[in-house]
């Protein structure tokens, strides 16, 4: 089966899709599931779609380029997960279509094959994280985007704007998800390997990645939102210690099939006899575009199988070397048959009552919450980090993200957060208040005229419904 993906054929290519939808279309069709980080993104949309902007009547951390995807979703189709998860399924094909034809069309290899995009879509349909569309994974684009600039044969005066377009890629990727200007790291090193004027190329990128922000400050400038943008965007605090959204054991059995594929691969490259320069160069970027990616994945604020989208390009580079080594053909082909059937297994354990066997926790992504019967089809606010009661009900106020909205309800001794809290609710008052933190209190003691108005559902509960 391996050596049938050693051409570059057109038929080679539409199996290779054939399989992946294969694979991911059966579950995402007949039973998408609901996560919090989706739900998390279709309401930044929501409030985006009703003409609201972003950071300034929308507290969130979400990046503004996926914002205004999230945005253009909302005019689509609304809150639809299967819209999400179709297409998150587009993106992650399209991503593996673009990086097999940037090491087809740059002869990285001794022959050309559609190898690599078939393990980056064998192992990206390893679970449905995979299939979430998030800001890492729209971002991701955008860094496969500047792989074939940034690896630019350059001499002095020379093709030097495709280093700009190669910094513009990377900037549009950190307006995605800003950890990714990290691969700013990648982009230096392919121009020490392969410009002439390193300094001055690289100054060209630096400038071609600081145009998109230059832009977007400007607009946020002119809207009355630059503050709020450096303050949840730019100058966002940085997660530097292993947090884990998921058991890391569970994270531990599902990155096994990469991280063994990865292990083999390597040692496969390492035992290449020499080949031509650009080619060894090229190896190298990719090996620091795999330590840049494991360096992004574990600075994050929360460590989940989706994460690991960043790793797949660099493996699936270097799996090609394991694909095409001098080992016999039944060796390689029972390497990949017991991968693919390892995925399947993986993403189908539910489906195939396997999963107790395995003990994969997945509920910390998963939204668990019943509709509540008394807070429903209405305009909710949420004091606390419970996003259940946004299944069914609108969010108003800025205060979408609890965490940005310490700034006002987490100094409430301070004048200036409650005159704040009193001029955002003028503007919008929720039906209900989800009260998880046990402010109402407090905040009617010093807002009677915008809190007084709430009363108690029934005792002992935190539902308060607007008089």
């Amino acid at each position: 089966m391996i050596s049938y993906f050693r051409s570059i054929l057109p038929s080679r290519l539409i199996l290779l899709v054939i399989i992946y939808l294969a694979i991911q279309l059966p579950l995402i069709l007949l039973r998408p599931t609901a996560t919090s980080p989706e739900l998390l993104h279709m309401l930044v949309g929501e409030r985006l779609a009703d003409g609201f902007s972003m950071y300034r009547d929308v507290f969130d951390n979400t990046a503004p380029l996926s914002a205004m995807v999230f945005w253009l979703l909302d005019l689509l189709s609304g809150r639809s997960f299967l819209a999400y998860r179709l297409t998150a399924v587009i993106l992650l094909l399209l991503q593996a279509i673009l990086l097999n034809g940037t090491l087809n069309r740059h002869n990285v290899y001794a022959s050309k094959n559609y190898l690599p995009a078939l393990l980056y879509l064998v192992l990206g349909s390893l679970s449905f994280e995979f299939n979430m569309l998030t800001p890492l994974l729209i971002g991701n684009t955008f860094i496969i985007l500047s792989l074939p600039y940034i690896i630019t044969l350059s001499k002095e005066g020379f093709d030097n704007n495709r280093l700009f377009v190669g910094g513009f890629m990377l900037g549009m990727a950190a307006l995605c998800y800003l950890p990714l200007a990290m691969f700013l790291i990648v982009g230096a090193f392919a121009v020490i390997f392969f410009a002439s004027n390193t300094f001055r190329s690289f100054l060209l990128m630096l400038c071609g990645f600081a145009f998109p922000y230059v832009v977007l400050m400007t607009y946020y400038f002119y809207n009355g939102a630059l503050s709020e943008f450096l303050e949840m965007h730019l100058f966002r605090p940085w997660q530097l210690e292993v947090a884990f959204l998921r058991p890391p054991a569970d994270v531990a059995k599902l990155m096994a099939i990469p991280a063994v594929i990865a292990i083999l691969s390597f040692m496969s490259a390492s035992s290449l006899p020499q080949r031509l320069v650009f080619q060894v160069k090229f190896q190298q970027v990719m090996a620091v575009w795999m330590v840049v990616s494991l360096l992004v994945i574990f600075t994050r604020d929360e460590i989940t199988v989706a994460t690991f989208i960043l790793a797949l390009p660099p493996v699936a580079y270097f799996s090609e070397f394991l694909f095409t080594s001098g080992q016999k053909k039944w060796v390689l082909n029972s390497i990949f048959l017991i991968a693919l059937a390892g995925v399947i297994i993986l993403r189908y354990r539910s489906v195939l009552s396997i999963n107790q066997y395995l003990a994969l926790d997945e509920s910390p992504l998963l939204l668990t919450g019943s509709p509540n019967p008394i807070v429903s089809n209405s305009t909710v606010l949420v004091l606390g980090k419970d996003l259940n009661y946004y299944i069914h009900n609108k969010p108003v106020t800025p205060y979408l993200n609890w965490e940005l909205a310490q700034r006002h309800f987490g100094n409430l001794d301070e004048y200036l957060a409650v005159f704040e809290i009193h001029e955002n609710f003028k503007r919008e008052k929720p039906a209900y208040l989800i009260d998880k933190m046990g402010l109402m209190p407090e905040l009617k003691y010093k807002l009677p005229a915008v809190f007084g108005n709430y009363e108690q559902v029934e005792r002992d509960t935190d539902i308060y419904r607007l008089k």
